[in-house]
């Protein structure tokens, strides 16, 4: 009994933990698209944006996240505010 209860939890709990892991790419898309890729990691959505390219198309990338308990979105200069104009601005050094 013991052994199925396990089974039947741990099949629960990896379950729950990999349908929070989830990813988008609107980049893939949309070649000018700021935001390259979204990852949600639970409480924490990790977001790579596209901060420049170059004239032989190299993109020039850049990671933010946002916290969904604090509701702050976090530079990867480790300042965080409510706008994500201004992170995105401070990750891409705009």
């Amino acid at each position: 009994m013991r052994a199925l209860i396990l089974a039947t939890t741990i099949a629960i709990f990896t379950t729950a933990v990999q349908a929070s892991d989830f990813s988008l790419y609107p980049g893939f898309r949309d070649r000018d698209s700021f935001v390259e890729m979204t990852t949600d990691k639970g409480l924490i959505v990790e977001i790579v944006l596209r901060c420049s390219r170059t004239a032989k198309g190299q993109v020039t990338a850049g990671i933010m996240t946002y916290s969904k308990v604090e509701r702050l979105y976090c530079s990867s200069r480790n300042r965080c505010t409510r706008d994500p104009i201004i992170a995105a601005d401070d990750t891409c050094g705009t």
